[in-house]
């Protein structure tokens, strides 16, 4: 099987098994070069002009407090532990600094990827970084650390993101969990992602919008989808009580980080006798002792506002369990890393 038909594999892999859960869609343009617009300053190793540029595949949608669409051009590796080294990662950031870069003012890119360049947009890289043999989540998160940020020749107000092995192994795992509870009716088959109101950035879009998890908020502490009541199909009784699932990344070994969690929740007026929260601690390395923390968490904080009657036993009402981890099946051939040419 060739490298661009191995990409092409696991770019569908992405999109049909972890992103479509958070409900990014991607363009049916995959495996397309588009032509450079900075042949002066984007050159490959060995000094010549660039000619154009990889894209495997754009994911996109809407942030709901920029009210934008954002296109994550992708570049998608994979790797096993002997062929990782930090300067392929770094040659990976620079390609796709130079690649963003002309895809902002490029209109091959905008004619080959988009369906609508009228709308208000931001083109944003992603390099996707799978382990295919499973042996070195570990090494990918070192060797990144070591690649200074003067070292990624990054044009201003351009964005680049990472998601390595030990993130896609957790989001892999977030987006089978967030499926099978659909089709299980524990959660209803329409839910969206919480976006609350902050102090800086107010939402753009109503709650009740099918809002896509953002890649801030998948790489973020927690994050919250929100879900309908879930009827039988034959009775019409409720099954399920609308709610919020939590997914919490955080390893849970003290009380005082579930007390802040629980405050967010409150603060966040989702706590509530008509509706259930399920926390869902997706950590690999959790500590064993979250269950007791998260319970200690939620009687110091009634205890603290001295919570009577109905707003304690609401609190209490909250539960908390761990994720079972699964293992994405990615595609056995490496791909990839070759030294540019």
């Amino acid at each position: 099987m060739s490298e661009t038909a191995n990409i092409s594999f696991i770019a569908n892999k992405i999109a049909r098994e972890i992103f479509s859960a958070f409900y990014w869609d991607s363009y049916p343009q995959k495996d397309t070069n588009f032509e450079c617009v900075n042949p002066e300053t984007h050159l490959t190793s060995s000094g010549k002009s660039k000619a154009t540029h990889p894209g495997d595949v754009v994911f996109h949608y809407i942030d709901p407090y920029l009210n934008r669409r954002i296109h994550l051009h992708t570049d998608l590796k994979s790797y096993a532990k002997a062929s990782l080294s930090a300067k392929a990662i770094r040659t990976a950031l620079n390609s796709l600094a130079m690649t963003i870069e002309c895809a902002e003012a490029s209109a091959d890119w905008r004619a080959k990827f988009l369906d609508n360049d009228q709308e208000p947009h931001e083109v944003r890289g992603l390099l996707f970084v799978a382990n295919h043999d499973g042996q070195a989540p570990a090494d990918f998160d070192s060797k990144l650390a070591k690649i200074g940020r003067g070292s990624i020749q990054i044009a201003k107000n351009n964005v680049i993101h990472v998601l390595g092995p030990n993130v896609i192994s957790n989001l892999y795992s977030v987006a089978a969990d967030i499926k099978l509870a659909a089709a299980n009716g524990q959660i209803s088959k329409r839910y969206r992602f919480f976006y609350p109101d902050l102090t800086l950035w107010k939402r753009a879009r109503a709650d009740d919008d099918r809002n896509a998890a953002t890649i801030e908020t998948l790489l973020s502490p927690y994050f919250i989808l929100r879900h309908d009541r879930v009827l039988d199909e034959d009775t019409g009784d409720v099954v399920e009580r609308a709610g919020s699932l939590v997914y919490y990344s955080r390893k849970g070994e003290t009380v005082e980080e579930f007390i802040y969690l629980v405050d967010s929740l409150s603060r966040y007026q989702l706590v509530n006798a008509n509706e259930q929260i399920r926390v869902r601690i997706f950590s690999r390395d959790r500590s064993h002792q979250f269950k007791n923390n998260f319970e200690k968490a939620k009687r110091r904080y009634c205890d603290e506002w001295k919570f009577e009657d109905g707003r304690e036993s609401e609190i209490m009402g909250i539960t908390i369990d761990a994720l079972n981890h699964l293992a994405p099946n990615y595609s056995p051939d490496e791909i990839g890393w070759r030294e540019e040419e």
